[in-house]
């Protein structure tokens, strides 16, 4: 048998199309040198962030010995030069001449996002600069000739880079939307088409792809129409800094979409009791947003061989891995596509050990708007994969009221870990969701069932805490 015999036959019998399990990761870490090494990153926002985390990223991917960097946008915070001179900084610091340690060349594949684009648009503020000074700052202004003064290349709103005879299409910034990109993949048909894949990046995601209907920062969905036409695209966006240790962030129907998180700071799903929709409504009321404290710093290292693409997920504060290694089958199963529906009837659901139990405490505190309330606190242990075989991505706290022999759902929140943004041995606390008394019926006998969701909503069993009246 062949090596893509085995890798196909292989996930016909896993059903679990993209997930590294231990057989088929080894036989693939078996094949050899791939084809191309690509570091991936997005959203660094250079100017609310040091240079530090980046330059240590460019570090990592130098010793993995890549072939180029992609960054899907958002390098410059605030829109100014000086922040996109000190991203090129970081990058000669590294790659000297774009050149790796041993000679071979290494391909800055960037792009523009909103921040560089109309980041110094957005506040009054000049930043200290006179009116000329701050003209000529302004990427937004003049993005050709900023480009070309920092990074030493010509700027072109759509653009094909090779890299070893792959082929990326790389998009600036223009809104929901990128004008010219149809015709300029058709001009280019004839290196595109085939089953041999190419790569597209744009800043914001491509509509109900990757993290779904659900996440913001999407286009206006025309790329998603356009890519549909190109099966063996892979398209990489940013934006949105959902964290990569969601499998969600993965996506495959008419073409192959997958989201390269942040390296600067992350965001989580909304309508989870402590996260919230960016730009949003905080409709959670009890526990505040997770603090990311400069923490979750992610991106992303692509392997491509003949048979498949790899894609290790990494935090790069704590250099470790957030989840398994991704794996894509070459060429891509256009009847059985890694959709979200075809990976959640496979995927494994998360469950509670034996011994794990959920305790209430009660105390005055404070909500998400510093009001003060009487809280129950519900506490629970994090499932972890190392411990359970699975390692949730969520979890569902119920609120249980009985009344003689019926015993009904009376509320119902998610919550995530505090830790759900990094490698598992960072997320090993407890897990916590808090109610206000007030959110509870007084004078019924209560209690709270715990579940973990993984990221397809599919429950574990429940533990209980003990029953209760207020």
């Amino acid at each position: 048998m062949n090596r893509r015999n085995f890798l196909q036959s292989t996930l016909m019998m896993t059903g679990a199309m993209c997930l590294d399990l231990p057989a088929f990761a080894s036989r693939v870490s078996a094949l050899g040198q791939p084809n191309l090494r690509i570091g991936i990153l997005s959203d660094v926002h250079i100017g609310s962030e040091n240079t530090n985390t980046l330059q240590h990223a460019l570090e990592y991917f130098r010793d993995q010995q890549v072939d180029g960097v992609l960054i899907a946008g958002d390098i410059a915070d605030n829109g100014l030069e000086k922040q996109l001179q000190e991203m090129a900084d970081a990058w000669y610091r590294v790659f000297p001449k774009d050149k790796a340690p041993d000679g071979h060349k290494v391909e800055k594949i960037f792009i523009y996002g909103n921040h560089d684009m109309h980041g110094y648009t957005w506040s009054d503020n000049k930043y200290g600069m006179k009116d000329d000074e701050f003209e000529k700052q302004a990427i937004g202004m003049h993005p050709a000739e900023t480009w070309k003064r920092c990074f030493k290349e010509e700027y072109s709103p759509i653009y094909l880079k090779t890299v070893k005879g792959y082929h990326f299409v790389g998009a600036h910034w223009h809104d929901d939307n990128i004008p010219g990109l149809d015709t300029f993949l058709k001009e280019h048909e004839a290196e595109l088409k085939g089953d041999k894949p190419f790569f597209y990046f744009q800043h914001p995601h491509p509509k109900n792809t990757c993290n779904g209907p659900w996440v913001w920062g999407q286009d206006d969905g025309s790329v998603t129409e356009i890519l549909g036409n190109y099966p063996n695209a892979v398209a990489f966006s940013g934006h949105s800094h959902m964290p990569i240790g969601d499998d969600r962030d993965l996506w495959q129907g008419t073409f192959t979409s997958i989201g390269t998180a942040s390296l600067s700071y992350m965001c989580l799903f909304g309508a989870r009791e402590n996260s919230q929709v960016d730009g949003g409504k905080d409709e959670p009321s009890q526990m505040k947003n997770i603090s990311f404290n400069h923490l979750g710093k992610q991106g992303m290292l692509m392997k491509v061989y003949d048979d498949c693409i790899t894609l290790e997920r990494r935090e790069f504060v704590y250099d470790e891995n957030v989840g398994e290694n991704w794996i894509i089958p070459v060429p891509f199963n256009k009847q059985n596509p890694l959709t979200f529906e075809n990976r959640a009837k496979t995927a494994k659901v998360p469950e509670f050990g034996s011994s794990d139990k959920v305790t209430i405490t009660r105390a005055d505190g404070k909500d998400r708007y510093d009001k003060e309330e009487n809280q129950i606190t519900v506490h629970f242990p994090s499932v972890l994969k190392k411990i359970q075989g699975e390692r949730a991505f969520d979890y569902e706290v119920q609120v249980e009221m009985r009344f003689v022999d019926v015993v009904t759902v009376s509320a119902t929140k998610r919550v995530f870990s505090p830790g759900c943004f990094l490698g598992e041995d960072k997320d090993e606390n407890e897990v916590t969701c808090v109610y206000s008394t007030r959110e509870l019926p007084a004078g019924h006998e209560i209690r709270f069932a715990v579940r973990p969701c993984n990221c397809y909503s599919k429950k574990g069993a429940a533990i209980y805490s003990e029953w209760m009246v207020l």
